[in-house]
């Protein structure tokens, strides 16, 4: 019995670990992608701009699933996985929207869409670290 309570309690430390992994990489891909996205805005530079925008699409993958959010969140916020996972899709959204606008030279809708995925960002973050 104490074998199965040891077994389990080791699963449970290396599934949060990787929760709390998963959390910090996505976390710091994005924020990586969204500095190359501004400092493209910034220098006139599309590439950076491409280059950022799949970074956030490849951060925002990872802390997508309700399961990992869940498991991230403390005790005390896991009533908040919605509220993460909404964020989650809206930059999804706003970063097609972004490559889109791109593509299109409307540069004034993609800086927009760019506002939008960083105001998705702070608003989850306000909500859920309660800041």
């Amino acid at each position: 019995m104490k074998l199965i309570n040891i077994l389990t309690a080791a699963t449970l430390t290396i599934s949060v670990a990787s929760a709390q992994d998963i959390m910090q990489q996505s976390m710091s891909i994005m924020e990586q992608g969204m500095t190359q996205i501004q400092q493209g805005f910034l220098n006139n530079n599309i590439k950076l701009i491409e280059d950022g925008t799949k970074l956030v699409k490849n951060g925002n993958k990872l802390f997508s699933d309700k399961k990992v959010i869940g498991e991230y969140l403390p005790k005390d916020k896991k009533h908040m996985i919605n509220v993460a996972a909404n964020a989650s899709k809206r930059i999804e959204l706003d970063v097609n929207v972004l490559e889109l606008n791109i593509e299109d030279k409307a540069y004034i809708n993609a800086a927009n869409a760019y506002s939008d995925i960083l105001n998705a960002c702070a608003r989850c973050h306000s909500i859920v670290r309660s800041w």
